[in-house]
């Protein structure tokens, strides 16, 4: 990293509730926000579990033709900006503002009404504008119209890593000068589509979603809707910034396209690169926010890649996965989790790997969190592998913790 790159605001809604302080209090509490689903029919499907964000979307978007996951992304949006200090929700017309989205399943819940509607009526007559929202270049336009930003925007769909590559796109357009702040968000909605696909692949856990533990039997999906603002450190001015996009790494396994590879080279070579771009050392994460999916070959693997990378010393390294308290959020993972690990950095607090009741022992080296507990982070890590082997490392650290180590 040519300069330090400066996370100024950071805005999320998962089935815990609308607002970053609404879901720490949450994740401080140990209360997992996955229930029954509603949305839509399970029928006599064995797995009933999922999480659902609020139904009516952030009380400041109010553009009833927006959809529930528009309206909820451009919450996220909106509440990151604030926290940048654009109290507006709008940015100044004379910044370059980049806008850049991560998404696996973009539209999947508006394909889901049309088609039901398709169903019932027929080609002659189902509303064929219901379609608009998957149209991924009218979001983009939507959402930078909203907010006023006027510089590049793209979406960037590489399965579960995207939303943690829409982190990293936004730091290379800010080192490369092709913008001024950046606007990188991520989301997916839980929608019947990836629902069916994930109970297609036997994925779904039928108890509840319990990363590193003997008897894990898969994973439980949920909405997930996170943005973060980025600006070069050297642009904030006089604005106190405490938290820093250090580095990142991405990488490919190319080895299938469901499983990762079982020994999680291509997972430990992402952490390795983005370590080497902040210039640290591995002893020097005090925190991994992991992808712990709860599923066999995932979790086996991320632990593989973890030895690999921290050595000896991953017994010392604390981790957990956020996933047991809203669901995979698939997409929307990688900036819905780097909220998460930004909070626990700020606050000095780990939160829990929940319902770990009994660790496989195939973990038994790792420090996985089972209980939150308070801590110093001066740097930490967020995970996020995908299908087809897409993997995506990002590390933060605290300006002042930094500084005194």
């Amino acid at each position: 990293m040519r300069e330090p790159i400066a996370v100024t605001g950071f805005g999320l809604t998962t089935c815990l509730g609308i607002g970053a302080e609404t879901n720490w209090k949450r994740l401080r509490e140990e209360r997992s926000g996955l229930a029954t689903v509603s949305r839509f029919d399970i029928g006599d499907y064995p797995v009933k579990e999922g999480g659902e964000a609020p139904a009516g979307g952030p009380s400041d978007t109010d553009d009833g033709a927006a959809s529930f996951e528009t309206r909820h992304l451009l919450g996220a949006i909106r509440e990151a900006l604030r926290g940048a200090g654009f109290e507006s929700g709008r940015v100044p017309d004379d910044l370059r503002v980049g806008v850049v989205i991560g998404s696996s399943l973009a539209g999947s819940s508006t394909s889901d009404r049309f088609f039901t509607e398709y169903q019932a009526k027929g080609p002659a007559d189902v509303d064929y504008g219901l379609l608009e929202g998957y149209y991924i270049e009218d979001l983009l336009r939507f959402i930078s119209g909203e907010v006023g930003a006027r510089g590049p925007a793209v979406l960037v769909s590489n399965a579960c890593a995207a939303g943690g590559s829409s982190l990293a796109q936004g730091a290379r357009w800010l080192l490369g000068r092709r913008a001024d702040l950046v606007i990188a968000a991520g989301y997916d909605p839980l929608s019947i589509f990836t629902f069916a696909g994930f109970g297609s692949l036997m994925a779904l856990s039928t108890s509840t979603l319990k990363p590193f533990s003997a008897n894990r039997d898969g994973m439980l999906l949920g909405d997930g809707f996170a943005a973060a603002v980025l600006q070069r450190l050297s642009d904030t001015k006089d604005r106190a910034v405490d938290s820093l996009l250090a580095g990142y790494g991405e990488s490919t396994d190319a080895h299938h396209l469901t499983h990762p590879h079982p020994q999680g080279a291509g997972a430990a070579l992402a952490m390795r690169r983005a370590l080497e771009s902040a210039s640290l050392k591995p002893e020097d994460i005090d925190y991994v926010n992991c992808h712990g999916t709860g599923t066999g070959p995932n979790d086996l693997a991320e632990a593989r890649a973890l030895r690999a990378v921290f050595g000896a010393r991953v017994s010392e390294v604390p981790l957990s996965s956020s996933k047991p308290f809203f669901g995979h959020t698939l997409g929307g993972a990688g900036t819905v989790e780097a909220v998460v690990t930004l909070l626990a950095m700020q606050r000095g607090f780990l939160p829990a790997n929940l319902n770990l009741d009994e660790i496989d022992p195939e973990f038994d080296d790792l420090d996985v969190v089972s209980t939150g507990r308070a801590a110093t982070v001066r740097h930490a890590m967020s995970n996020s592998f995908g299908f087809g082997g897409s993997n995506t490392s990002l590390v933060f650290s605290h300006r002042d913790k930094e500084r005194s180590r």
